[in-house]
């Protein structure tokens, strides 16, 4: 029987931040003397007054706008999107790092305790934050000693058994580097990151584009740990993403597609395929759906407006050249161009030297 894990819900996120425009530093010298003396008079009566009025030029960014989004034990929550989607604001506002204008996030359909939710949580940052001195025994162990209450023999079997689950038997008494001394390579590294926020049993881990950096072997390695923790452990594991490949895309379980801070999918990948047929865009042969996907955002969200011919948006087969209108086309469609490219260039009559051994122009 399967333990009860945790199911995360975000319902009508809101995150936004303001952004006050920069103003001339030139500007105070055409200003008249007796107004820079009435401002510095007015500061000293009520010093919060500058901060109770709303600064001129300020503006307002929406960073997350009415996200809504589930993750669910056993399984991998993948949050995709182009850059500046809103995909690290989404995990800190799930972690509890930030605290939203509006909106709600559940734990088992019940209002989230922070204090709570990070005893029982882990969250991983996109970049490594360790000592590079201790051996990555030794910064397993700092990590047990602080998180866990156990006798020193129970932290010595805790630690050993998580250094055999994340696979750094062979580097355990090895130090952890960094760029000035040299250690573990970057897909250790990053191992070891996740273990500091493991060692405590989580029963929800957020990630941070942990793949980030790393060749594609050791971020597919990355992401099948992970999925082993998911299902051996029931753990909720919600990471962002930039650009999986083919085989780590099989391993999610869900995606999340953000584009300016909205969500335009939530489901699994088969999902996704369906939507983007339905829409009329059709998924070109040895094309990285989730790249296809963000590729096409602009499509998707025209899509959602009003009914859009699918020629207009550069996405015919039948016509490579159709992408013109909007200026982005798709890999089969710089592909077909580059051909047409070619085929122009012998053509146009220039006199080529025909008597070479390899060369095509007979």
């Amino acid at each position: 029987m399967k333990k009860q894990g945790c199911e995360i819900e975000a319902v009508g996120i809101d995150y936004k931040i303001y952004r006050q425009k920069r103003q001339n530093p030139f500007k105070i010298f055409n200003k008249d003397h007796q107004e820079v003396v009435d401002q510095e008079l007015q500061q000293q009566q009520n010093p919060s007054s500058k901060f109770q009025q709303p600064c001129p030029g300020a503006g307002i960014r929406y960073v997350l706008k009415e996200v809504n989004c589930k993750a669910k034990p056993w399984e991998i929550l993948a949050i995709v999107g182009p850059s500046g989607a809103g995909k690290s604001s989404l995990l800190e506002n799930l972690a509890g790092k930030l605290t939203p204008q509006s909106g709600s996030i559940f734990i088992n359909q019940t209002p989230v305790d922070k204090a709570l939710f990070r005893k029982i949580s882990g969250y991983v940052t996109q970049n490594d934050t360790l000592f590079p001195l201790p051996t990555v025994e030794e910064t397993l162990t700092f990590s047990a000693k602080l998180r866990l209450r156990l006798p020193q023999a129970q932290l010595s079997v805790r630690v050993k058994s998580l250094i055999q689950e994340l696979g750094l038997e062979h580097v355990a008494m090895a130090r952890v580097g960094d760029d000035r001394f040299r250690g573990i390579s970057g897909g250790e590294r990053r191992r070891v990151s996740i273990g500091v926020d493991v060692v405590h049993d989580p029963k929800v881990l957020i990630l941070d584009e942990p793949t980030s950096g790393l060749d594609s072997t050791s971020a597919l390695q990355i992401i099948d740990m992970l999925r082993v923790m998911a299902e051996t452990r029931g753990r909720t594991i919600i990471l962002s993403i930039h650009q999986p490949g083919f085989r780590i895309v099989k391993l999610f379980s869900s995606m999340l597609l953000l584009a300016n801070g909205s969500v335009l999918h939530q489901g699994t990948v088969e999902q996704l395929g369906a939507d983007l047929r339905d829409m009329g865009l059709q998924l070109p042969l040895h094309v990285n759906i989730v790249e296809f996907a963000i590729e096409s955002i602009e499509a998707i969200q025209k899509q959602r407006k009003g009914p859009v011919r699918v020629q207009e948006l550069g996405f015919s087969d039948s016509a490579p050249s159709s992408g013109l209108g909007t200026g982005k086309f798709t890999l089969e469609q710089l592909f077909q161009q580059s051909k047409v490219v070619d085929e122009e260039t012998v053509n146009v009559g220039i006199d080529f030297p025909r008597d070479f051994a390899n060369s095509r122009l007979k």
